[in-house]
């Protein structure tokens, strides 16, 4: 053993929740581990890892035995990144997708389901114990990862049974064919982001219309037809399976499926219309309240934004709503005789007097009385809706305060008593030792386990008197009435002039007052509306808050308005924005954030429908979701340029739907570069088959057609790191073989007729602008080499002719798209070109020297600015270095073979060639540039990396980049301090991996 371990090891037991459960649970895990030196030399050496250890062996029994049952997630457990950060559901998919590679959808797909779930049930209890998070961000991440699964099951059952009954079609109004969508929605604590460690995810399936039946297609032959409601009752009962079924490795989640109408014994999945029918025939208050939580859990946005449309009348009725003070006495009634009869303790966390669901009902009961009007009330989270509630003026502020004081300290309870066993359990222990022990996770001090469990028995009682009185006073009989008084009237502002917006730092108030009164009265010589007049004061202020948040205050109002008259939709708009204010300050920010973003919305402002659905703007895509969606969009028809048209217009919904993502944080740089890439590949593989498609077309006598055709992408394309505006690094390939004998034409003159169509889809400009400039230049010879080449030509220019700067390039080809096996054989022939046994000292001087002239013919950072790519301690600095050990060291270690700069660094960390703490400097002074390099395209500001001189330019980057402040001078200040400092830790990097291989090649 170490020495000075023990001391640590017994320090760390002693201050856990229950030292003895900790040691024995200990002693239990060390069995499972063979190499115990390994073991104890991380522990050793992490206080940090052993910390966690102890408190998830001291805190959780249900998840210390998910340890056991496979020791490898503690190197999961080891990566203080991984523990210290909740994950969104976009970081969950791709989490995912990592996580189970090639075997995405395969028939592995149910036991990687609840694998990935108890990994990450790890992370989430883990977070908990440790006080990392809160109860809010526990049930959002547990939400998120039922999400997760519930997608990737809904994917995996759907191609299931596609397979054997084709896709689900039907006819609307006569119209051409449409298939049939499918929606999971989540209810209950799911439908809330609120799911506790050992909840049911409530469940209804929905469809959009049983007047259809399946059909084979092309990626379907030879399946059995059968009608729209069969094909998804087969769907729903697999994908339920592959959820909810007990193996040997557990379940995902239970379901439960009894809020669906007519409830256990009606169908499992139920149309549009089936629903619409129910709901206003048969559907009662528990009904109302169920779907007041109702949200798209997986599956179709579109269809589920249907569904609560139709489903907003039943819900929330138009006026205000006091019958249902009346019906929900009578239901907590119900069901306080049902706890009587079942002897449920009051210390029943959930059920018993002053639980969660009272809470939860005084909640509901706004919400049902008053959402038909105030749609600010209306929403799944507990305590979103609670503010909504107070700030609105229908309960006092220190009711308020006691009752998200009351749920919060309640759900906790939940949590840490559930997250102990894994039992789905809502009573206190009455085991002294048990409660004593979950006292200290709720962070209750105490000498002694009497003291502990005194002080959170008082606690927990204080807290459910507080709300029991509060609950009992707003069922009282007439005060229903009375509750109406408190609707909180809105304030209107009747004057436009620099007083009203002056707190907003307008850049220039003259201006904004103008896009203002334009706004406000619509253009010259139109008739005033005074409805719209009346919106428009109603949003005001909202407009003002929205524009004062903004990067570009100016630009958001500018940009709003130019989008408002391109739509020719004002008075709906103003309408719009009445009804919906977080859709117009998701406007405001988009419009002064970005003038790339803001430029694709006002030229075809139609695709205002990507932001109105912001679901889909919460989903991560994979490269599987975009090659189904860019499908489906091009196959609307069978005309060539309509065809085109539709790709052309997906990629600029995609690129917007990605940009916004990006401004609104729900994906960082990382995510959104692969986002970028991912989209930029699934448009070369589809242009490149309807090229393929286009031209077979015109040789319909020739028995085959050429086939062995590769798109290779180079430079950032191949790394998987495009930006906005990036130019795609193509290379075109070909292998010949005995059957192109057979085709009467030049094959080469064949791929090269394919290259011109594909640079026809993708880099022609029509009145919608282009999709990719294609950059062909690394191909042998450059500009004036053929465009497309054989790997033989390839494979003698390499061997003869090729110079050092075009080996470098090489580090970053990636089969893109075209014939697999084309693709695979030519990145051998390069990797043998590329990755040599020895990296010469005159290649290294070399490629020193290439990056000095780069610097100083290209970046021009004396005439234009800073280059943060190409300048002094600029990306190229980090390329250079990564991509030269790659070369130095890929001969010998395949490992290294990474198209992209961080998993490359990362290898180069792992296999101790750098240090790993000049790793974790570069990585983050790499993410720091090319967020920086980001901001810059998407704000229009350069797309020569420069950054510019003006001080505004620069304050409205660095507000952009979250720089807050109130003064602009130490706001900019701050920035560029930042930037000096990272480029000049980039460039001693850069300096000390050339010096040190210079110094090794002697």
């Amino acid at each position: 053993m170490f020495p000075g371990f023990i001391k640590s090891f017994i320090k760390t037991i002693g201050s856990s929740y229950n030292p003895d459960l900790a040691l024995n649970n200990f002693e239990r895990f060390t069995e499972t581990i063979e190499d115990k030196n390994y073991l104890y030399t991380i522990l050793y050496n992490s206080q940090e890892t052993l910390k966690s250890l102890i408190v998830l062996f001291s805190g959780s029994q249900i998840l210390t035995d998910t340890l056991l049952s496979d020791p490898s997630f503690f190197e999961w457990i080891n990566n203080s990144e991984i523990i210290n950060n909740s994950r969104s559901k976009d970081e969950f998919m791709r989490a995912y997708y990592e996580f189970s590679g090639e075997q995405y959808l395969d028939i592995n797909t149910p036991e990687l389901l609840r694998k990935f779930k108890k990994r990450e049930y790890i992370r989430i209890g883990l977070r908990d114990l440790l006080d990392k998070t809160d109860f809010e961000e526990t049930g959002r991440d547990l939400s998120c990862l039922a999400d997760l699964s519930l997608q990737v099951a809904y994917e995996y059952a759907e191609k299931k049974i596609k397979e054997k009954y084709g896709v689900p079609y039907y006819k609307k109004n006569k119209e051409q064919l449409k298939e049939i969508e499918f929606s999971i929605l989540g209810m209950g604590k799911l439908g809330g982001l609120e799911l506790n460690y050992s909840s049911d995810i409530d469940l209804i399936y929905i469809y959009t219309s049983s007047n259809g039946e399946t059909q084979e297609t092309e990626n379907y032959p030879d399946t059995i037809n059968i009608s729209s409601h069969e094909y998804f009752t087969k769907l729903a009962e697999l994908l339920t399976k592959t959820i909810d079924e007990i193996t040997s490795d557990g379940n995902v989640f239970r379901v439960d499926l009894n809020l669906r109408p007519e409830g256990a014994t009606g169908p499992i999945v139920n149309s549009l219309e089936s629903c619409e029918i129910y709901y206003q025939s048969w559907g009662r208050l528990w009904e109302r309240q169920a779907l007041m939580k109702a949200r798209v859990s997986a599956g179709s946005e579109s269809l589920g934004k249907l569904f609560f449309s139709m489903m907003e009348p039943f819900v929330y009725r138009k006026n205000i709503d006091f019958s249902a003070v009346k019906e929900i006495t009578s239901m907590k009634e119900k069901i306080n005789q049902n706890i009587q009869r079942k002897n449920i303790s009051r210390r029943n966390i959930k059920l018993g007097k002053g639980g969660i669901r009272e809470v939860e009902f005084t909640v509901q009961t706004f919400q049902l009385i008053f959402g038909g009007r105030e749609k600010r009330v209306r929403g799944g989270n507990t305590i979103k809706a609670l503010k909504s509630i107070y700030k609105l003026n229908f309960i006092e502020e220190i009711e308020y305060k006691k009752l998200k004081k009351a749920y919060i300290f309640l759900r906790n309870l939940e949590n840490m008593v559930q997250i102990s066993f894994g039992l789905q359990t809502h009573d206190l222990p009455e085991d002294r030792l048990l409660l004593g022990v979950l006292a200290l996770k709720m962070n209750i001090n105490g000498n002694s386990i009497e003291e502990l469990t005194e002080k959170l028995n008082n606690e927990f009682s204080d807290h459910t008197q507080s709300v029991s009185n509060i609950f009992s006073a707003l069922f009282k009989k007439e005060q229903d009435r009375k509750l109406g008084n408190k609707i909180r009237k809105i304030a209107e502002i009747r004057t436009l002039n620099e007083e009203v917006i002056e707190r907003v730092f307008f850049e220039n108030n003259k201006n904004a007052l103008r896009f203002l009164k334009i706004l406000r009265d619509g253009p010259k010589f139109s008739r005033i509306n005074e409805k719209s007049v009346d919106n428009f004061y109603r949003i005001l202020p909202k407009i003002l808050d929205g524009c004062r948040e903004a990067p570009m205050a100016n630009a958001a109002l500018e940009n709003l308005v130019k989008f408002i008259e391109s739509s020719k939709s004002r008075e709906s708009f103003l309408g719009l924005f009445s009804e919906n204010k977080n859709f117009l300050k998701l406007l405001l920010k988009i419009f002064g954030s970005s003038n790339l973003i803001s430029d694709i919305l006002i030229k075809q402002p139609g695709l205002i429908d990507i932001i109105e659905d912001t679901e889909s703007i919460y989903r991560f895509k994979n490269k599987t979701n975009l090659n189904k969606e860019i499908k489906k969009n091009i196959n609307i028809s069978n005309n060539f340029e309509e065809k085109k048209n539709n790709l052309r217009r997906f990629k600029q919904g995609e690129e917007l739907r990605i940009g916004i993502r990006y401004i609104i944080g729900e994906a960082d740089i990382e995510g959104t570069l692969k986002d970028l890439s991912s989209l930029a590949e699934t448009h070369i593989e589809n242009a490149y088959q309807l090229a393929l498609t286009k031209l077979s077309a015109q040789y319909p006598s020739e028995r085959i057609i050429p086939n062995n055709f590769a798109i290779i992408g180079m430079g950032k394309i191949g790394g998987n790191e495009i930006n906005f505006k990036s130019d795609l690094d193509l290379i075109f390939v070909y292998e010949t073989n005995k059957d192109d004998s057979l085709f009467s034409d030049n094959v080469v003159l064949f791929y090269t007729k394919i290259y011109q169509l594909l640079h026809e889809l993708t880099s022609q400009v029509t009145s919608s602008g282009y999709a990719y400039k294609i950059d062909s230049d690394l191909r042998p010879e450059g500009k004036s080499g053929l465009m497309v080449n054989s790997i033989k030509s390839y494979e003698e220019y390499y061997r003869v002719r090729a110079r050092t700067w075009e080996q470098q390039s090489m580090v970053r080809a990636r089969f893109i798209a075209g014939n697999q096996q084309t693709g695979k054989n030519f990145i051998n022939m390069v990797n043998s070109f590329t990755y040599r046994p020895k990296l010469e000292y005159e290649s290294i001087i070399e490629i020193s020297r290439s990056r000095e002239k780069i610097e100083q013919d290209l970046a021009e950072e004396a005439t234009k600015g800073k280059n943060i790519k190409l300048g002094y301690g600029g990306l190229a600095d980090i390329e250079f270095s990564v991509q030269i050990l790659q070369m130095m060291h890929g001969g010998k270690n395949s490992r290294l073979r990474e198209t992209n700069t961080l998993c490359a660094l990362a290898q180069l960390d792992a296999l101790g060639i750098i240090d790993h703490e000049d790793s974790k400097n570069i990585k983050k002074n790499y993410l720091f540039l090319r967020n920086l390099e980001c901001s810059l395209r998407i704000q229009n500001i350069s797309l020569m990396n420069h950054l510019p001189k003006e001080q505004e330019k620069l304050l409205i980057l660095a507000r952009f980049l979250k720089y807050s402040g109130e003064n602009p001078i130490v706001i900019v200040r701050k920035f560029m301090n930042e930037y000096d400092q990272s480029t000049k830790e980039i460039r001693i990097f850069y300096r000390k991996t050339i010096d040190n291989l210079l110094r090794n090649a002697l």
